[in-house]
């Protein structure tokens, strides 16, 4: 179940929905908050402590995240249920993950570590002439 619900994708006719449904949630929370529960007015009149901007307000935020993901979540779900026809199921992506290379990537990995391999063993033979390269 949880597969399909991380491997998925609501269709877009209803994405649409879903997604101002989820909006419509944020929307309504930042309204209570601000609004209703005078938030903002004490945040412009002066009559907000230190604490409550600096708790009060990312609280506030981070809630409206939070509403919009449990939100778009639970209908997501719902849609699972009840109307599978809905979901769009995206391909695994465990299927992609190996444990080999590529071998244009392993080629180029090759390279540059041989390079490195070099420049270090230049540097190892002739010490002397690494210093005199400092000093210049």
């Amino acid at each position: 179940m949880f597969c399909l619900f991380r491997n998925s994708r609501i269709l877009p006719p209803w994405h649409i929905w879903v997604l101002i449904a989820s909006l419509s949630g944020v929307g309504y929370w930042l309204h209570f908050a601000f609004i209703q529960k005078a938030f903002w007015q004490t945040v412009l009149t002066g009559q907000a402590l230190f604490v409550d901007l600096l708790l009060g307000l990312p609280v506030v935020l981070i809630f409206a995240v939070v509403i919009y993901a449990m939100i778009y979540w639970v209908l997501k779900l719902s849609l699972i249920f009840l109307w599978p026809q809905a979901i769009e199921q995206l391909p695994d992506g465990s299927e992609q993950l190996s444990e080999e290379m590529p071998p244009e990537l392993d080629q180029a990995w090759q390279k540059t570590e041989a390079d490195t391999d070099s420049d270090a063993d230049q540097t190892a033979s002739h010490p002397d002439k690494s210093r005199s390269d400092n000093k210049d």
